[in-house]
């Protein structure tokens, strides 16, 4: 697979909605320009992490030992609601709840689109491994720059994320959540 290939296959599935992309969009509240770096960093860290570990090391395991993939989804789904439960809740203290650059390294650490990466589209890393990372790296700036962007045109310039969209992002990762519980049973 050449780079461009590999560039727009990546970002065919990164542009997608998963958990990573509705955190994006419900982390756009009080955004500034460094709270951005700041989330785009946590993701592009965390995809780099997870790929270079799938496609180096975990892809054996995970071919030889299909329940350690499922253990992964379940672990995902369980953080997934975990999130959903975060945002559903009544605000502490007059603070509602927000999610910021560690939820969101954690639910890109267990994004099942990291693995898909790692054992389908890297299958290995060789001696093309820095360019196909600097690829992955830029298409997955690119993808969480769109999605902050997303959340910012529906949340705007708010301090605090409104209820409606707190519940509405909830209610999202909850469909996120029963989907991979789903995809974890198969």
């Amino acid at each position: 697979m050449d780079l461009l290939t590999f560039g727009l296959g990546v970002f065919g599935l990164l542009v997608l909605p998963g958990p990573t992309n509705a955190v994006l969009a419900l982390a756009t509240s009080a955004l500034t320009p460094g709270r951005c770096l700041t989330l785009v960093g946590a993701v592009v860290v965390a995809y780099q992490i997870m790929v270079l570990l799938v496609s180096g090391f975990a892809s054996p395991i995970f071919h030889s030992h299909p329940e350690i993939a499922q253990a992964v989804k379940f672990l995902a789904a369980t953080w997934v609601l975990a999130l959903a439960l975060k945002l559903w809740a009544p605000s502490q203290g007059g603070k509602a709840a927000t999610v910021g650059p560690r939820e969101l390294f954690v639910t890109t650490l267990l994004n099942p689109k990291a693995i898909i990466i790692g054992l389908a589209m890297v299958p290995s890393v060789g001696a093309d491994a820095v360019p196909t990372m600097l690829v992955l790296l830029a298409t997955t700036a690119a993808t969480s720059a769109l999605w902050l962007a997303f959340g910012r045109a529906i949340i705007g310039r708010r301090q605090e994320m409104p209820l409606f969209a707190r519940r509405c992002g909830s209610a999202v990762l909850l469909v996120f959540c029963v989907m991979l519980t789903l995809s974890g049973l198969t």
